[in-house]
């Protein structure tokens, strides 16, 4: 090592110093000494002619061999997880830059420059300060490793969204839409209730669970977490849609409505505190990787604020079931609630991390220029819009006209999202790893529905309005309705999670030939739904479509089944070899990821 002789390095002429150690040439170049009459003096009457001081030259030396041997004791291909069973002291660099509890108590099975690149850490400094702590440690493999600081991530939000859809949601849509293919009646109450709960119960309550414990990493605020206010929020939220469940029906009896306008308050109150903790994290944001002006900060921002909009009108839905007997809610509070959780905070939230970290996993690449600032333009200005159209001062024309262009807007934004972000037709250009159970395909196909989504209801907008067909009818605008939710929203929670969530938990899937049954149910039941458009000129068709429920409640069961297996299971086992040695240079050397994202 060069540490070790320095005077002997000093007596050696350039060239044999050159010649032992080529990696040290950009460092004598530095210094105008790798040429010096053509390398034939020793070093240090290089220095003395070059007039350089001889042991700050031995100093850049030393440094530079040093950081030649951290890039072959730690590769930037080197899984987290290997480089934490070698090399423990890395723990605390990983902590620093906001990674120290992903993946589980042994960290992510995952490369290096990879997670450097998904959170958009600047790749240089962050694999210099891992390969110094590495090259400091004191053993290969110490008997203890030292306590992890930070909890791993806790499953509650996601198993218990599950829970509501498979006993208050999904389930039971499926048998109100075989009653309703039976011809049987189903009251407007049970159809609203359903709803809610797949609103708040399923989709919210899991993209609360992913916000509490990724945005913080994504930003770079590493020391924010979610505490006592994300447990809080579950269990409010949780506690508010079971609430409606039982409230809403009885709402003939006092004790019915009281319990309604407890569940708003509820529901209310674990939305102020999500609210706030996105709000905290936001003001915050200079702190970390992002400009106030980037994309996913802006898509997360106006998603909020729709959120809380949204919130108040989930409690003037309480507090009008409070002080009416009757239980089913007028269209002008279910309506424009539903509107906003969809198509304003969930597609807003969807739409800022499907342009940070969606890109990442399919490998396409950033989106075209000014496309995610369109696209949130038109998605704001249609919810607005549509939010506006409402207001019962305004006659029904201007109203449905208002609802039109709110809609048209709306599904103008996931065309310009899509096509700027090219999701549907890019090939992966940028390195991506491949996971169990291929949930970049179940993502793709997603945004697929979404595509389709968006033109359905701008083919039934243009319908109505330029011909006599009544193409805004109540069949057509629920099967819409019911590809992006089951086809769009569903499929893609789906996908994501058997992406990320093993990686959150540090496991491995339990069984991909399940999750491609669960891409190919949820596929199947929204194509039967679609049937709700052929069923207008053939009654029987909607009979055929009433039983798509269940393709998707047995997608939802299979897809708990995998997801609560997989976080049950050990962690993934450790790698078997602790040598610090490098790889054999005979050995394939794999493909190595580079971080492409700007960084500040």
């Amino acid at each position: 090592m060069i540490d070790g002789s320095r005077s002997d390095l000093a007596a050696l002429p350039v060239r044999d110093i050159l010649a032992r150690h080529p990696g040290l040439g950009p460092t004598l170049a530095a210094h105008g000494l790798d040429a010096c009459c053509g390398g034939m003096h020793p070093l240090k009457d290089a220095c003395a002619a070059r007039g350089k001081d001889l042991g700050e030259v031995l100093r850049d030396l030393s440094e530079a061999r040093a950081r030649a041997a951290g890039a072959e004791l730690v590769p930037p291909t080197l899984s987290i997880r290997e480089l934490l069973h070698r090399f423990p002291a890395t723990r605390p660099v990983l902590e620093r830059y906001g990674l120290g509890d992903c993946g589980g108590e042994d960290g992510p099975d995952e490369p290096l420059a990879w997670f450097a690149t998904v959170h958009r850490l600047p790749l240089e400094d962050f694999l210099r300060d891992v390969r110094a702590a590495a090259a400091a440690e004191p053993r290969p493999t110490p008997a203890s490793t030292p306590e992890r600081p930070s909890k791993p991530f806790s499953p509650h939000f996601v198993i218990g969204s599950l829970v509501l859809t498979l006993t208050l949601g999904a389930t039971t849509g499926m048998i109100n839409l075989i009653r309703i293919g039976a011809g049987a009646d189903v009251p407007v109450d049970h159809r609203q209730i359903h709803g809610h709960t797949q609103l708040l119960g399923f989709a919210t309550l899991f993209l609360m669970g992913i916000a509490y414990h990724a945005l913080p990493r994504i930003l770079g605020l590493g020391g924010v977490r979610g505490g006592s206010s994300a447990r809080a929020g579950f269990w409010l939220m949780a506690g508010g849609v079971v609430l409606r469940n039982l409230g809403q029906p009885l709402g003939m009896y006092a004790g019915g409505r009281l319990v309604s306008l407890l569940s708003g308050a509820m529901e209310l109150a674990s939305g102020l505190l999500f609210v706030r903790f996105v709000v905290a994290l936001l003001a915050r944001a200079r702190e970390g990787k992002y400009d106030r002006r980037d994309p996913l900060l802006r898509f997360v921002r106006a998603g909020t604020l729709v959120f809380l909009v949204a919130m108040v009108l989930d409690a003037a839905q309480s507090i009008w079931l409070a002080g009416h007997a009757d239980t089913a809610l007028p269209a002008a509070l279910t309506e424009p609630f539903t509107f906003a959780v969809l198509y304003g905070f969930l597609l807003a939230w969807i739409y800022g991390f499907g342009h940070r970290v969606v890109s990442l996993f399919l490998g396409v690449g950033a989106p075209a220029r000014g496309t995610p600032e369109l696209a949130l333009f038109a998605q704001m200005s249609g919810v607005t819009i549509a939010l506006v159209s409402w207001l019962p001062i305004l006659p029904d024309r201007a109203s449905l006209a208002l609802r039109d262009t709110g809609l048209v807007l709306v599904a103008l934004s996931a065309l310009v999202y899509l096509g700027g972000n090219g999701f549907l037709w890019r090939r992966a250009a940028l390195p991506m790893l491949r996971t169990p159970g291929s949930p970049t395909v179940a993502i793709r196909i997603a945004f697929g529905w979404l595509f389709a989504w968006a033109l359905l209801e701008i083919a039934a907008v243009v319908l109505s309005r330029a011909t006599a067909l009544p193409a805004q009818n109540l069949w057509w605008a629920d099967a819409a309705r019911h590809a992006f939710t089951i086809g769009f929203l569903t499929l893609l929670i789906v996908g994501m999670s058997l992406r990320i969530l093993p990686v959150f938990s540090g496991k491995t899937l339990w069984s991909p030939r399940l999750a491609h049954a669960t891409y190919a149910l949820i596929t199947a039941g929204a194509l039967l739904r679609l049937l709700q458009y052929p069923a207008a000129f053939s009654p029987v068709l909607y009979e055929v479509g009433s039983y798509m429920g269940i393709p998707v409640v047995l997608a939802l069961c299979l897809f708990a089944l995998n997801l609560i297996r997989t976080m049950r299971a050990p962690s993934a086992a450790r790698p078997a070899a602790p040598a610090r040695a490098a790889s054999s240079p005979s050995a394939p050397r794999p493909r190595a990821f580079v971080s492409t994202l700007p960084v500040r």
